[in-house]
Parts: C-alpha cells; sequence; structure tokens
C-alpha cells in the first residue's frame, strides 16, 4: 500500500496502517536521530516520541510532500529541540571517539581480527565521525541528511524549511568545515 493510502487510513482511525507506517519508517528515523546525538540510549525514546508527534499531527499533513520526508523534518526539529532543551551545543558526543584517537596516537587501535582494508575503512569511519562531533549542529544536520541519509536538495530544504540555494551554500560550508577539521588528523598531526 502506498504512503499516502496509508496516511488517508490513519486519518480514518486505522491503527493498523499506522503500525505499518511505523515499520516502514522506524529504523530511517533512529538512524536520523542516532547520528544527530551519537547516543543509543536516546534513539529509542525520540524515535518514539517523533511518531507519536507525527500520529498527533498526520491529521494536518497535506500530502505535498512525501511521507518520509515529513517524518525526517519531524524528527530533525524534534532531535533539534531536545538537544537544544539539553543545551548541548555539539550533536555528537565524543564518547569512544577520544578513546580511538589517542589509541590511535599510541598505536594500540587497531585490532588483530580484521583485514587491513577493515581497519581502514573503519578508521576512516570514525575519524569522519569524530570531525562531524566538531561541526555546529546546522552543518551536522544537512552533512548527515545529504551523505547519509543520500536525500537530494529539494528534499533536504523541505525537511530544514530552507530553500535550495541555502541548502546547496550551507553543504559547501559544511563539506570546508569538515576539510579543514580532518586534513590535521589525515596528516597524522593529531
Amino acid at each position: 500500500m502506498d504512503e499516502f493510502s496509508l496516511v488517508r487510513k490513519c486519518i480514518e482511525g486505522d491503527a493498523d496502517a499506522y503500525r505499518h507506517i511505523v515499520e516502514r519508517y522506524k529504523d530511517r528515523i533512529a538512524r536520523v536521530i542516532y547520528s544527530m546525538t551519537n547516543s543509543s540510549s536516546e534513539v529509542e525514546d525520540l524515535t518514539q516520541e517523533v511518531f507519536i508527534k507525527a500520529y498527533r499531527s498526520l491529521p494536518r499533513f497535506k500530502f505535498d510532500s512525501s511521507l518520509h520526508t515529513w517524518l525526517y523534518r519531524i524528527a530533525v526539529n524534534h532531535t533539534i529541540d531536545y538537544l537544544r532543551k539539553k543545551k548541548l551545543t555539539k550533536i555528537f558526543s565524543l564518547d569512544g571517539i577520544d578513546e580511538w584517537l589517542l589509541g590511535r596516537m599510541r598505536g594500540t587501535s587497531s585490532p588483530e581480527s580484521k583485514t587491513p582494508e577493515e581497519i581502514n575503512r573503519s578508521e576512516v569511519k570514525e575519524l569522519v565521525e569524530w570531525g562531524l562531533s566538531k561541526l555546529p549542529r546546522d552543518a551536522k544536520a544537512i552533512l548527515v541528511l545529504r551523505e547519509y541519509e543520500d536525500m537530494g536538495y529539494e528534499e533536504i530544504a523541505d525537511v530544514l524549511n530552507i530553500s535550495v540555494p541555502a541548502v546547496k551554500s550551507r553543504l559547501f560550508r559544511a563539506r570546508t568545515q569538515l576539510k579543514k577539521i580532518l586534513t590535521p588528523a589525515l596528516r597524522g598531526e593529531l
């Protein structure tokens, strides 16, 4: 069943239809929330809150954007609000990443059970996550939506409620900032 039919059924009171929506999108929404908070302990609660908020807002769904774009917008806004309430200035915590960097500097961070290619991919991923943690909230959000969620410019504009030129400009600035943060680490200067 297509997403608009599911929305219509939900508005008519079909709880089973909403269960289908939750099942279809919960992993994607959880992934976005995790990438913004880097806290697995908060993901489940925040995901549930997003779907409760979405359920209550369904009667106001305008059918002018896709359901997943609408859900992403709710998830991003809800997570940003949550982080603001907690007065967090960074989206990723540094738990584990600082330990990895210290281990890397000491030369003790590579497990014997992985191939060199797996170690390299794992190190790059962790290094990028560390770099993302250093970015401002807005830059982090736009990079996550584009690079991790593979959203197009128009979708990102819908989610963040900004124009497409603003998306392109912010993405350019965010990528430039991330490159500036990562360059010393890639050169081994950390």
